[in-house]
């Protein structure tokens, strides 16, 4: 593939991301055909697709690089993809002349002027060199800069969205899918919690789980929301409905005032701790949460799979 960055200064590229620091070299090529992705990092940034038989490349940016790579290529797949030039070259050169490239790390604020940086320098949007059909990265087309009405957030409360291209940017959020929804095009009823007055699938936004007891287990207070709630929470909003719903006991030690009882609490005699003192231990799981170990190796210290964990043994005779 011919060389569309040969001017660019440094071979490596610095992200500066909560007093940290990563270096990421561009052009680093990955694997083709079906693990072509495998090394996409979930982070946001700044992100090339080359055609290897014709040289031409698109410059893209996105909060989730692996996940809009991986939404390119399957669109590219089922032939559906918005880009017909990309489209086109897909068809013709086939997917083993492609391939995925993490040109640099980004802040989500960032992310327009960063890709504006690498239209500007690349001519992306030169036919003659590649497939980007805009030559600004912040208002590709008149109808992603329009005011859009009807999106209702994750709270429940309706929002208008000026530039959605860019509030999706900024709020890491994928356009493709707040897009369907804002036409009425989506599958599916939500997405990360917001929807649309358009959306053929409409959800109670006030639906109230009154029964949820904390890891520690103390009743809260009644959950209105609960995807918000599992978001701010770190918990599973899957799981805690299959607890709601009696499928499941516990999750990450909530549970709920249901008729479901635990089958699985059970009393262990013969673990060892780091300064070889015998400890009873019952319910393992809550034990495990409340130390900092991990249940599974403490599992495998009983089944013989495992020596130790963290100074902990289990005595076998």
């Amino acid at each position: 593939m011919a060389n569309q960055l040969s001017n660019v200064s440094s071979p490596y590229l610095l992200q500066h991301a909560n007093n940290t620091v990563k270096w990421y070299p561009w052009g680093k090529k990955f694997t083709r055909g079906k693990t072509m992705l495998r090394k996409i990092p979930h982070l946001s940034g700044i992100y090339q697709i080359g055609c290897a038989s014709n040289g031409k490349i698109y410059i893209g940016s996105a909060v989730d690089m692996h996940d809009r790579c991986e939404h390119h290529r399957s669109s590219l797949r089922r032939r559906d993809h918005r880009n017909a030039h990309l489209q086109a070259a897909w068809d013709k050169y086939g997917e083993e002349n492609f391939e995925f490239i993490v040109l640099e790390l980004a802040e989500p604020i960032d992310l327009l002027l960063v890709e504006q940086k690498w239209l500007d320098q690349t001519k992306s949007f030169d036919r003659e060199i590649g497939f980007n059909i805009y030559s600004s990265a912040y208002s590709p087309g008149d109808v992603n800069a329009q005011i859009w009405k009807g999106f209702i957030d994750p709270e429940g409360n309706e929002v208008t969205i000026k530039n959605l291209y860019a509030f999706c940017r900024q709020n890491r959020l994928d356009f493709p899918s707040m897009h369907r929804l804002a036409k009425g095009e989506s599958k599916l009823k939500s997405y990360k919690g917001w929807s649309h007055k358009n959306s053929p699938r409409q959800r109670d936004y006030k639906k109230t789980y009154s029964g949820f007891n904390d890891p520690n287990g103390k009743p809260v207070e009644p959950i209105t929301n609960l995807a918000a709630f599992c978001r701010e929470n770190n918990l599973g909003k899957a799981h805690m409905v299959a607890v709601a719903h009696g499928r499941l006991y516990s999750h990450k030690g909530w549970t709920f005032q249901n008729d479901r009882q635990r089958l699985d609490i059970k009393t262990y005699t013969r673990f060892i701790d780091p300064n070889g003192n015998r400890i009873t231990i019952t319910n393992l799981q809550a034990f495990c949460r409340e130390n900092n170990l991990n249940t599974i190796h403490m599992r495998d210290l009983i089944s013989g799979k495992r020596k130790s964990h963290k100074g902990w043994r289990w005595d076998e005779k």
